[in-house]
């Protein structure tokens, strides 16, 4: 593959540490990842949604080659990547990317399904895209023909189906895949296994100890209101004095430092685990893990899992996919 074009793809899941990862893999410095985290292309960008994203910084990058432009400045770099993790459950992305570029990685990293929903929850409600304030009520409101791309909270936590496609398009010694539990666990060791399926020097050890983009609950409704919505005077002098990556690298640091953690509300996981239990167990088989903790009906906290029992793993990441 040329330079130029991207020759990786982090691709999810949504609210699984894919901003974390995206920081630590680009300081290797053979590894080049877009400027835009989460460019959306294959998904939502081919798709010709018209909408704008309505968190900080975001964008859709709806055109090949406004694409393209975004690894112009690949000097060298082994390994190219970006991470929109949503390219993990839109129904086309696999497709679309095997069609433009048939020899990509493809990495996935996977959370305890409701722990994911109930994050996603939290973020939507620091949106301000979701109104209720009950998870439980929100995920149950959700139709099986729900087309509200911001509110599927657990239909986007059913990995079997979504894994499913991309190995009818890629093999799948070119696919590797992930736990968040291995992320909290131990974040050198994952992305040093990640290295290695990308070819890359694997000694690197990036810097992790921050966690980025906490998910949670908002300490202050009122601050985050204003963090998003600041007055004329201040967003005309940060425009003005700052670029648009330091505005957004600021405004996050604000933002995750506004966020508190939020556990799952009690008695909550037992009533929604019947809903994921099948594809939990097909996922389990699918990626030879043992998931036996996400099957746990007791109470656990969304921004502390405990870390699942692992099977042994080969030098790709994971057994069975992603082997190199």
């Amino acid at each position: 593959m040329s330079d130029g074009v991207p020759n990786f793809f982090v691709v999810g899941a949504a609210k699984a540490g894919t901003t974390s990862l995206y920081a630590y893999l680009r300081e290797h410095p053979q590894v080049f990842m877009s400027p835009v985290k989460e460019p959306h292309f294959f998904s939502r960008g081919m798709s010709g949604e018209t909408s704008e994203p309505v968190w900080s910084g975001a964008v859709i990058v709806r055109d090949w080659d406004e694409y393209v432009a975004l690894f112009s400045g690949v000097r060298g770099e082994i390994a190219i990547g970006e991470a929109s993790p949503s390219y993990l459950d839109n129904p086309e992305a696999a497709r679309r990317i095997r069609q433009h570029l048939p020899d990509a990685r493809i990495i996935a990293i996977l959370r305890d399904p409701i722990e994911r929903a109930y994050s996603g929850f939290q973020m939507q409600r620091e949106l301000g895209a979701e109104q209720s304030s009950d998870f439980l009520d929100a995920v149950m409101a959700e139709g099986p023909n729900d087309s509200n791309r911001l509110s599927p909270y657990l239909a986007r936590s059913l990995y079997a189906p979504q894994l499913q496609r991309y190995l009818e398009y890629f093999p799948a010694h070119r696919i590797q895949i992930h736990l968040y539990d291995d992320l909290k666990a131990d974040a050198v060791a994952l992305v040093r296994s990640i290295f290695r399926f990308l070819g890359v020097e694997d000694r690197f050890e990036p810097n992790t100890a921050r966690t980025h983009h906490k998910g949670g609950a908002m300490r202050s409704r009122r601050f985050q209101a204003f963090l998003k919505s600041p007055p004329r005077p201040i967003r005309f002098v940060s425009r003005t004095l700052l670029s648009e990556r330091v505005r957004t690298s600021v405004y996050w640091t604000v933002r995750d430092w506004n966020m508190r953690p939020a556990a799952l509300p009690s008695g909550v996981r037992r009533q929604l685990l019947p809903l994921v239990r099948d594809d939990i167990l097909a996922t389990q088989d699918l990626i030879d893990r043992d998931l036996s903790a996400w099957l746990d009906p007791g109470d656990r906290e969304a921004t502390g899992p405990t870390p699942a029992p692992v099977r042994p793993q080969g030098p790709g990441g994971r057994a069975g996919i992603g082997q190199t």
